[in-house]
């Protein structure tokens, strides 16, 4: 499934730094996990939480062991994937950090199928979440992560692949001072308009169509201070359908009109052109970081980040175009 390796032998410590703010490092963690995961692909579909132990590599010698739950997650990757992404509960796992301390779960995107080509999915993702980080901090902070795997139910094989852990919606609310809304039934006209505009034109940037603000399809949404008369704040995740990560199975809505996601599709909201502009003007200021980001990521190939590239220059060269809010914004607005 991935390629095997051996695990790591240290010495083992109860906690690490009560202070380490695990999304504020770039560096990969390293986890080794193990579980029976031929039970887990068999049951996958009930719902339920199997044990498993964690253990977390802080260096070379030292590494934190805990016993963990975790449980599928995703309607369609749990259908779709031979390895679906799953829930990490950390509820009773005793790992003593402030900032953990009260999370009970977390989201892991994991490697979807045995190919190099899906591990090259994962860490495309991941980019998506890192642009987004740029141009707001209304966004979910994402850690990637060396995973191993021990299979308990395969003679204790070995496996290994990327992954990535997303900052918990509990985490990212209390970091920019706002309240998580469980509301479903929410417009974009009630979202904070440069707020809305910048979704909706990121979204178009990494060529996404797979979001709705009503249900919460893919976007959570806050409510920072005064959103009772300035709107809720969305924040979107879930980018395996957009056109920057392109994989094998995402295809775009039937009523669309479009052909593939590599075709972006606006769906934001109708704007006059000044509004439309100020979002515009403040990813292009944003353009040299980003294609950076792309560029000085050591895990994906120089063919990989070439075909990123030219992906966001061809936004970049169409936003700058004289017809771009008429024709590309205007025309399919909601």
């Amino acid at each position: 499934m991935w390629a095997q390796d051996t695990v790591d032998e240290g010495d083992i410590v109860d906690t690490i730094d009560t202070q380490l703010d695990l999304f504020e490092v770039e560096e990969p963690m390293i986890i080794t996990l193990t579980f029976d995961i031929k039970k887990y692909q068999k049951t996958k579909f009930k719902g339920e939480y199997m044990p498993a132990a964690l253990s977390y590599h802080i260096n070379d010698s030292l590494r934190i062991e805990k016993t963990i739950r975790l449980k599928a997650r995703g309607e369609f990757r749990r259908e779709y994937c031979s390895f679906a992404p799953f829930w990490l509960n950390i509820r009773k796992s005793d790992i003593k950090n402030q900032h953990l301390q009260d999370i009970k779960r977390m989201k892991v995107v994991t490697q979807c199928q045995n190919s190099s080509t899906y591990g090259e999915y994962v860490l495309k993702e991941y980019l998506v979440y890192r642009i987004y980080n740029i141009l707001s901090s209304y966004s979910f902070s994402t850690r990637l992560v060396r995973m191993k795997y021990i299979d308990t139910g395969r003679k204790n094989k070995v496996t290994e692949s990327w992954a990535f852990i997303i900052e918990p919606e509990e985490l990212l609310a209390e970091r920019v001072n706002a309240t998580a809304i469980s509301r479903d039934a929410l417009s974009m006209k009630m979202m904070e308009p440069k707020a809305m505009d910048l979704v909706s034109l990121f979204q178009y940037m990494v060529g996404n169509a797979d979001y709705a603000i009503n249900a919460r399809h893919n976007v959570k949404i806050l409510g920072l201070p005064g959103f009772g008369t300035n709107g809720y704040t969305p924040v979107p995740y879930d980018f395996d359908y957009s056109g920057f990560v392109n994989t094998v199975y995402a295809i775009p809505g039937e009523n669309l009109g479009i052909k593939s996601v590599t075709d972006r599709y606006f769906l934001g909201p109708c704007r006059e052109d000044l509004e439309y502009q100020q979002t515009i003007d403040h990813i292009e200021n944003h353009k040299e970081e980003i294609l950076n980001l792309i560029t000085s990521f050591p895990y994906l190939e120089e063919r990989r980040k070439k075909d990123m590239i030219r992906f966001i220059e061809g936004y970049f060269e169409l936003s700058m175009s004289s017809g771009f809010i008429r024709g590309q914004l205007r025309s399919t607005c909601r």
